[in-house]
């Protein structure tokens, strides 16, 4: 289920994220090792999270695409583990909250595309997707909450 689009503006974030390339099947997977990785960064570092976990989807292909897995960090950060920052501007982004399993997620990216699209809305950047609810809290997938911004 996909909640009302509106728009909101975001302040700019700096992200500690890995980047990976995989197939779009390969999502889950892939979103897990990397921000396992941003997790041993953090660890080595003494850093800690100061956001949800996100994924930014930097490049959408056909059968494939690349992505950084990340979140905001209190503390100072040493880049290892092959993490690095990724800086998303300020702005107003399209936005609507996703309910339920991972696997429906293109159903919402679908409906804000069709929404920007219908309200005269140019994406101008990568969209990225927060994850408020931690599923190995909440076991049942219609419960997850996804946050999807597409900046316009």
């Amino acid at each position: 289920m996909t909640t009302a689009i509106e728009v909101v503006d975001l302040p700019a974030q700096r992200l500690l994220t890995k980047r990976t390339t995989c197939g779009h099947k390969e999502i889950g997977p892939a979103f897990g090792k990397a921000i396992h990785n941003v997790g041993q960064c953090l660890r080595a570092s003494g850093g800690k999270m100061a956001s949800m976990p996100m994924a930014v989807y930097l490049n959408w292909r056909a059968s494939d695409c690349d992505m950084a897995a990340g979140c905001k960090v209190d503390g100072h950060v040493t880049l290892e583990h092959d993490c690095e920052w990724l800086d998303l501007p300020a702005g107003p982004h399209a936005f609507a909250s996703h309910f339920g399993p991972y696997d429906t997620l293109i159903e919402t990216h679908q409906t804000i595309m069709k929404w920007c699209a219908d309200n005269g809305k140019q994406i101008s950047g990568p969209c990225f997707e927060a994850y408020p609810t931690d599923p190995g809290t909440e076991p049942d997938p219609a419960k997850w909450q996804t946050d999807v911004y597409y900046p316009v």
